[in-house]
């Protein structure tokens, strides 16, 4: 990593100690409902699932699949600065189409409208800017909203399987002809 790529570096928002233990309050009293909500393909900020498991559940499924002969393609999809570009009133829509409402969607809007970020580097610190998306680093919440905001994602594939962590995703299917292989980049 060197120094001249501001593309290098991420934003990690200074949060005050009290904002920490309020955020934490209200992650212990909605954290079941929304991992009831979180689709099982999805191994990163979910109690229980991890990077490991993410890979051993999708190279359980190529070794089956090449012990029976067949071929498995893969198309890998990381989002970039997937944290950053994620829309307020998407998230807002999403948290009120999961059951939540009233003075808690108030409360999250409060917490990621009106924001502003700058940047040090080496002494020199940028001007102010307003953020207008995205999620605060470094935050109690900011995984788990997250993994709600691309909860959906996987209902779009149709005729692959899926596996997340985080926002990088696995897109991978069984190719026993060359017909499959071409119906399979079409239909998804």
């Amino acid at each position: 990593m060197t120094l001249e790529h501001t593309e290098n570096y991420r934003p990690i928002s200074l949060l005050p100690i009290l904002s920490k233990v309020l955020e934490r309050c209200v992650f212990f009293n909605i954290k079941d409902h929304l991992f009831q909500l979180i689709q099982k393909l999805q191994h990163r900020f979910i109690s229980g699932k991890s990077c490991v498991t993410n890979l051993l559940e999708v190279l359980d499924y190529i070794g089956s699949e090449l012990d029976n002969g067949g071929q498995v393609d893969a198309i890998y999809l990381d989002l970039s600065k997937a944290f950053d570009k994620v829309s307020h009133s998407r998230l807002k829509q999403k948290l009120r189409m999961a059951g939540f409402g009233g003075n808690l969607i108030q409360w999250f809007d409060s917490c990621l409208t009106n924001r502003q970020q700058r940047v040090t580097v080496l002494g020199a610190t940028s001007a102010t800017l307003p953020l207008t998306s995205g999620i605060p680093q470094g935050s109690i919440l900011g995984p788990v909203l997250f993994a709600l905001h691309v909860n959906d994602l996987p209902d779009a594939v149709k005729f692959s399987q899926v596996a997340m962590f985080a926002d990088d995703t696995k897109l991978f299917s069984t190719i026993k002809t060359k017909n499959d292989c071409e119906q399979t980049t079409d239909r998804n």
